[in-house]
């Protein structure tokens, strides 16, 4: 079934709008002698220099940040919109569920829609017949098919399309992000049904701003950012080039100009000033470790009022925004920690088992029974790294790291549990 290929796309640049003015510039260089065959001096670009090829039956992701182009390109490979430059061949049926009401008319009723996307994906009506009562049970809105779609909340208006998606038998599936609306049962559901898909031999692009998704539901997978493949691999390795370049921006703590304390919101009874990251023997400063391993953070505090008690959260989070843990000062803590003066807050965290990558601490501290006195978001950012223990799990990424032991139970030691 792999031996052939399901999509082709050759050399894109996509640029919206009128292309009057990058024409002018053109002629300009012309006439002045210059470079015109530059295509990237005539932009702006939301696609620029994208090549790649799916084979049938592969499940490829797309993920980037907003603004990278992914939906884009979907829209290219559905037809919906032309490339100004390349082309995209597409090799069987494909089903476009790039944008959430996508071909659905508000006015007709679900079960209407049904046999319209069904006549747009050029089938007829007695075989759109024969599929309606597998659509409706996998959509689960059961009376409300026989009311007009103007009535549905967005998350039945994605179940009502991705339900005729994954039942028309198509080649090729697009789906934009269209999964976050419905409710977590219907997503497992969906879920569960791309698995049944892609081991069917069907075509899979799934765009997403979530990278763990891609580790989730695809094979192989490309990071666009600002219009190009910056690169394409495996999904572990597009989560690493995916996690690395989320941490190319600032954090808040790092940027002493954001973080003044005056403009920042809260009572402000205290401010957060500095946080940084050491190691617990040697006490020298760190940015990262490896997993498994134990750390202080410590918390520089200008502190403005005496605060005899007070509620300290420190939450790791990454950069999925997936919260990893959430570290609270106890109640049986609290009145040793009383403020009276500027003080460095130190918090240690013992056998962090959470898998390479990169992550966040996020700061907040509020009044016991009261108002946030001081708030920081992406107060640091550190690194996990690559230890032997768990590089075997690096493939399947997950979250934390279970440190756990195998073995093959003998038969008699279940016929005397048994026998119990």
């Amino acid at each position: 079934m792999r031996d052939g290929w399901a999509l082709r796309a050759s050399d894109i640049w996509k640029r919206y709008g009128l292309p009057v003015r990058p024409w002018l510039r053109r002629q300009v260089d012309q006439l002045r002698g210059g470079n015109f065959e530059d295509r990237a001096a005539y932009g702006p670009w939301a696609l620029r220099d994208v090549s790649f090829e799916v084979k049938q039956g592969e499940s490829l992701g797309i993920v980037g940040k907003n603004g990278a182009g992914k939906s884009t390109l979907l829209k290219l490979i559905a037809g919906v919109s032309p490339a100004t430059y390349g082309s995209v061949n597409v090799n069987g049926r494909l089903f476009p569920m790039i944008e959430l009401a996508a071909g659905i008319h508000r006015d007709l009723t679900g079960r209407e829609n049904i046999k319209l996307l069904g006549a747009i994906m050029g089938f007829t009506a007695s075989r759109m017949e024969a599929k309606i009562a597998e659509i409706e049970d996998f959509a689960e809105l059961g009376d409300w098919l026989e009311k007009p779609v103007w009535q549905y909340s967005s998350g039945m208006q994605a179940r009502l399309g991705f339900s005729v998606a994954v039942n028309v038998d198509a080649d090729i599936l697009l789906i934009d992000e269209v999964l976050s609306v419905g409710d977590v049962n219907f997503q497992k559901k969906c879920l569960n049904r791309m698995d049944e898909l892609s081991n069917s031999g069907v075509t899979i692009i799934f765009v997403t701003h979530n990278p763990y998704s891609i580790e989730r539901l695809c094979e192989r997978a490309i990071y666009l950012e600002a219009g190009s493949i910056k690169a394409s691999g495996s999904p572990s390795e597009i989560l690493t080039a995916y996690f690395q370049g989320a941490l190319d921006r600032s954090t808040v703590i790092a940027d002493k100009d954001r973080i003044a304390a005056d403009l920042r919101e809260g009572t402000g009874a205290f401010r957060i000033l500095d946080i940084s990251m050491h190691d617990p023997v040697s006490g020298r400063e760190i940015t990262g470790f490896s997993t498994g391993e134990s750390v202080l953070v410590r918390i520089t505090l200008d502190v403005r009022e005496p605060t005899p008690s007070y509620r300290f959260s420190l939450r790791i989070v990454d950069p999925a925004n997936t919260v990893v843990s959430f570290i609270d000062v106890p109640i049986s803590t609290r009145q040793s920690l009383a403020l009276e003066r500027d003080s460095v807050l130190e918090c240690r965290i013992d056998n962090i088992n959470v898998l390479p990558g990169q992550y966040w601490i996020d700061l907040v501290a509020r009044e016991v029974a009261g108002p946030v006195i001081d708030s920081v978001s992406y107060a640091y950012a550190f690194s996990v790294h690559v230890s032997r223990e768990v590089i075997e799990q690096m493939e399947h990424r997950g979250i934390i790291y279970l440190p756990a032991s195998w073995r093959l139970v003998e038969e008699s030691e279940l016929e005397r549990v048994s026998g119990n």
